[in-house]
């Protein structure tokens, strides 16, 4: 990382406001590669220097994000999850700490909440329809939408006061809500499945997914 560091230095010198570290997500306490960069502004020009720079460092880092210096603090009302994310996870390389003043409104992000339900379970249904039902496709629409919902999850009992960043959080939120999302706790749990157990399991998630929007309407209305 010094190396791919000093190389935004080189190239952007007073111009560099920020780099650091962060994995957004349910696993951001686990690992952290993804990249993100912060200039004083952002021009198309920019982004071909860095991504010539970031094309030794694939391997190592996800796709960097590049911002400029009020990105966070602008973007704390409609990327609250995210964003809250960032200041809790995020680890500051280089530069000015831009993570810090990132303040987060709880009715943004309730609101946040609700639309991302609302607009994956929408999302979920469409492929469950549109999609071939193999083996590949399936898994693909099960396992990488469920660590969104995880995210969710973890919001969800933020607004309790309870901060889960570990493996307890899908009984945590059974508990907290008096619900059963067996469906997760299976996928979790899971890698494999015979197909047609995996179908099953599937149909269960969706029903789940619905009940979380329910739970979204009498709680954060």
């Amino acid at each position: 990382m010094n190396e791919f560091v000093e190389r935004l230095k080189d190239e952007f010198k007073e111009r560099l406001i920020s780099v650091g570290l962060h994995n957004v997500g349910v696993t951001s306490f686990i690992n952290k590669n993804g990249v993100f960069i912060v200039l004083d502004r952002v021009e198309p020009e920019d982004l071909l220097a860095i991504k010539r720079i970031y094309k030794k460092f694939k391997k190592t880092y996800s796709t960097p994000l590049v911002v400029n210096e009020h990105f966070f603090e602008d973007a704390a009302d409609v990327f609250c999850m995210e964003m809250l994310e960032f200041k809790e996870n995020g680890e500051i390389l280089y530069g000015r700490n831009v993570l810090e003043d990132i303040d987060v409104n709880d009715e943004n992000l309730r609101r946040q909440i609700e639309f991302e339900l609302r607009s994956k379970l929408l999302n979920l249904k469409g492929a469950f329809i549109d999609l071939p039902l193999e083996r590949r496709i399936v898994d693909n629409i099960a396992y990488r939408s469920m660590y969104n919902f995880l995210l969710i999850l973890r919001n969800f009992l933020r607004l309790k006061g309870k901060l889960i960043n570990d493996a307890t959080l899908i009984e945590v939120f059974e508990e907290t809500f008096g619900v059963s999302l067996e469906a997760f706790k299976i996928l979790r749990d899971s890698e494999k499945l015979p197909f047609e157990r995996l179908l099953e399991v599937f149909k269960g998630y969706l029903r789940e997914v619905e009940q979380l929007v329910e739970i979204s309407d009498k709680i954060l209305s």
